[in-house]
């Protein structure tokens, strides 16, 4: 014969097991957000204005310092390098946080996505920094330059020349005219 009493105490029974087998479980996954860098337009082989920097955090959005992270440029195309090295290593910081140090685009203009990986406690979590690599603006000539500097020079010189005859006749007139 079942009780109500007997029935209340098999649901809290049920219910403290399924949270002592979620309690064993291993934590929840974590996430890799773009910090820094995602959307850069850079210029070729010239040092970004932005490297990318990402965090981790867990599922509650805490950092996690000492995950591993990569990140790796594309084998070919517009891309980059991190220090001479298609791929760099860090470990993240008490913020989560992790820089791509010594990053800079190589030669060819285009889109292109740097790849994150970071491993904390056995797992893994991935990522994407999309970037542009662009031309240079083209630089002025230089007699662009040389013509506004003459002519600069010119306007200078004939105003200097403005104020030294004004006082040159000022002093060189005739008493009663002063």
């Amino acid at each position: 014969m079942l009780l109500k009493r007997t029935a209340a105490i098999g649901s809290i029974s049920v219910w403290l097991c399924c949270q002592l087998a979620l309690g064993q479980q291993a934590p929840a996954g974590f996430t890799i957000n773009v910090l820094q860098g995602n959307g850069a337009v850079n210029f070729v082989n010239q040092k970004p204005v932005q490297v990318p920097v990402v965090r981790v955090q867990d599922s509650s959005g805490h950092a996690l310092a000492g995950a591993r992270v990569s990140f790796q440029a594309p084998d070919s195309g517009p891309g980059g390098t991190f220090k001479g090295a298609r791929i760099y290593a860090a470990v993240t910081g008490p913020d989560g946080t992790a820089r791509a140090a010594g990053f800079t685009p190589n030669g060819e203009p285009g889109q292109y996505m740097v790849n994150v990986v970071a491993e904390y406690d056995g797992q893994t979590a991935q990522g994407q920094v999309t970037q542009t690599n662009v031309a240079p603006p083209a630089a002025q000539p230089r007699h662009h330059r040389l013509a506004l500097k003459i002519a600069i020079g010119c306007a200078a010189v004939a105003g200097f020349s403005y104020i030294m005859y004004s006082q040159f006749i000022a002093k060189n007139k005739p008493y009663g005219q002063r």
